[in-house]
């Protein structure tokens, strides 16, 4: 798979991000990310959440004012639930700029001082420097969480992302990955998960058994797999109305538009070819959790030197 360019994925959510929000269901609470209506959740304001508890449990708990970081933070939703519950230290960074604006104010306005502090890079998380400067944030401190939600398939390098993360987490620290993940390696081949990486600007799709066997050579070990895909929002009538215009213009040929290469087209030919592979089973919507082994290294030695 080609990986997609850093300045690609910054288009993508600088000409989207502001169309999420406007169109995101009531509830949603500036979140951006997949809602999960898994047993016991009653409303929308609970599903978007629902994997902000998990990490809350499986990965928060029992921490006395953690460093977090949350990588691929998109608008700060996650911060800013994540800080209403736990008290501690969040840095989230994006590689979209519109993002970047987006989530400073969300969190300026949410976020209470005397419980959390934060703080959002505008940076792209498969290079060195941008560690750097997450670690400089903190510098007496080692983040005790990272996690990506849907951002791990962004990652250009994810060897390198894996690596930087388990280096800079602090001893016993915990990495969270909740995403679209392949279910098997020859699915990658497949009509519609090619649809979904060039529309919706995935560079990586990795099983959980590569994910764990590249996170393993690092010291972070597999804790905890839960397939939330049974209850991701699939089939709704906006989804088969997007996929009749959709097949519609391939029909008519009008997808060869230009018009048509937009990254708003984009988004909606390749949600709807991730709703085909969700239900046939191709993709599952994951949440892993890793726990690191062993004492955290000097981060002046440690933090790759790559991309």
């Amino acid at each position: 798979m080609n990986a997609q360019q850093p300045a690609s994925v910054d288009h993508y959510y600088n000409r989207n991000t502001r169309r999420f929000l406007r169109f995101a269901a009531h509830g949603s609470s500036s979140t951006i990310h997949r809602a999960i209506w898994a047993p016991g959740v009653l409303n929308r304001r609970d599903a978007v959440h629902y994997v902000h508890r998990l990490i809350l449990q499986h990965a928060l708990a029992n921490l006395d004012h953690p460093v977090v970081w949350d990588l691929g933070c998109g608008v700060g939703a996650s911060i800013a639930y994540l800080a209403a519950q736990q008290r501690g230290s969040y840095r989230g960074v994006t590689i979209s700029g519109t993002q970047r604006t987006l989530a400073e104010r969300l969190l300026s306005q949410t976020v209470r001082s005397a419980t959390a502090d934060w703080s959002v890079l505008h940076g792209d998380f498969c290079r060195a420097d941008t560690f750097q400067q997450l670690m400089a944030l903190c510098p007496a401190r080692r983040p005790a969480v990272v996690y990506m939600i849907e951002a791990f398939g962004h990652a250009a390098d994810p060897r390198f992302l894996l690596r930087a993360s388990a280096e800079s987490l602090d001893d016993q620290g915990t990495l969270v990955i909740c995403d679209d993940i392949i279910a098997h390696a020859d699915g990658r081949y497949s009509a519609e998960v090619q649809q979904f990486t060039a529309g919706w600007q995935i560079a990586s799709l990795w099983t959980v058994d590569e994910i764990s066997a590249c996170a393993a050579d690092f010291g972070m070990a597999l804790e905890h797999d839960v397939d939330l895909t049974p209850w991701v929002e699939i089939d709704r009538p906006r989804d088969r109305i997007i996929a009749s215009l959709i097949a519609a213009l391939d029909c008519s040929r009008l997808s060869r538009n230009r018009l048509f290469n937009s990254p708003f087209w984009g988004n909606m030919r390749g949600g709807s070819a991730l709703q085909r592979a969700l239900a046939n089973g191709t993709m599952r919507y994951r949440f892993l959790v890793y726990r690191k082994r062993g004492a955290a290294p000097d981060p002046s030695r440690t933090i790759p030197s790559g991309a």
